[in-house]
């Protein structure tokens, strides 16, 4: 589990998005924009409330020759810590 996360949901100021002028994955909030890369995106798209270990699964399927559990987890633990991450329970 992520944290006190247990079902990671973007926050409602917070958003992905792609800039075709730069070629790049952003999730932009007021306070600034995080350039992600293609795994970051991906991992972004799927907080929608479902739990960590449903996360993980769905990105095995399109990364299956990687352990992603543990690096999955640091992720969604940094973009928490910047407040663009809350508990879909709460």
């Amino acid at each position: 589990m992520s944290g006190n996360l247990s079902r990671p949901l973007l926050v409602r100021h917070a958003r992905l998005r792609w800039d075709d002028r730069r070629g790049q994955h952003q999730l932009v909030f007021p306070e600034g924009m995080l350039v992600l890369n293609e795994s970051g995106a991906a991992i972004v798209r799927l907080c929608d409330g479902r739990t960590v270990a449903e996360l993980v699964a769905a990105l095995s399927q399109s990364f299956s020759d990687v352990p992603l559990a543990g690096d999955v987890t640091v992720f969604l633990d940094r973009l928490a810590q910047k407040g663009l991450l809350r508990d879909a329970n709460t």
